[in-house]
């Protein structure tokens, strides 16, 4: 991920939202206490991240989960316009949507297939590179050794993105909403978990009262 802060070095981010996430508004963005990537340093380096077309040059990238504070609380996020500066110093704008709809369907299917498997460094940087793939990518199959979008090296790193990757044609999606923060730097995003609708709940105490019930007339 790409930095203005000489202290983090890196290469990374643009960011996306879902239709009905959130209202248009205004946020201030800051590091969290325990640092960008978190206490833990969910985050690894040297990816050397390629665009295979020359858009843009080769890299050590960094990549992982970006932990943020909006004032009011903190928040796990990740970005996916690599080679795009980070710029904390600016306000960020809620409530618009970067990517084509397409685009955003494939990112809703790998954060149900993937995200609740981040957990540590390594799994940080591979759900990064495949989030980056799936935005970046533009024709075949999402893979990162190969195709408009790749890394160059990354080891477990790319091994662990493209099972991401993979795991996204089984995904039931729809478990997310999304919200972005754009600036003129790169954008983020982050998720939060779809609750059920009343009615839906209502229908699983239901079942659950039809099944002790057939269970009590049974004994």
């Amino acid at each position: 991920m790409v930095f203005k802060n000489t202290w983090l070095a890196a290469a990374t981010a643009t960011l996306v939202l879902a239709a009905g996430s959130a209202q248009a508004g205004t946020v201030n963005l800051t590091a969290s206490e325990d640092g960008i990537f978190g206490a833990e340093n969910w985050s690894m380096s040297g990816l050397g991240r390629i665009m295979e077309d020359g858009a843009i040059p080769s890299y050590n990238g960094r990549a992982g989960a970006f932990h943020f504070d909006d004032g009011m609380s903190t928040f796990i996020a990740f970005c996916i316009e690599p080679g795009v500066w980070l710029d904390l110093g600016s306000s960020f704008e809620t409530g618009t949507n970067p990517l084509a709809g397409s685009v955003m369907a494939n990112v809703d299917k790998l954060f149900s297939a993937a995200y609740d498997q981040v957990t540590d460094a390594l799994s940080a940087a591979a759900f990064q590179v495949a989030l980056w793939e799936v935005v970046a990518e533009n024709s075949g199959a999402f893979d990162l050794t190969d195709g408009n979008h790749y890394l160059a090296t990354g080891g477990d790193v790319t091994a662990l993105g493209n099972i991401f990757l993979g795991d996204m044609a089984n995904a039931e999606t729809g478990r997310y909403a999304y919200t972005t923060y754009v600036n003129d730097g790169q954008d983020q995003i982050s998720v939060s978990e779809v609750p059920l609708p009343a009615s839906a709940l209502l229908l699983l105490a239901g079942l659950g009262g039809m099944t002790a019930f057939g269970r009590r007339k049974k004994a």
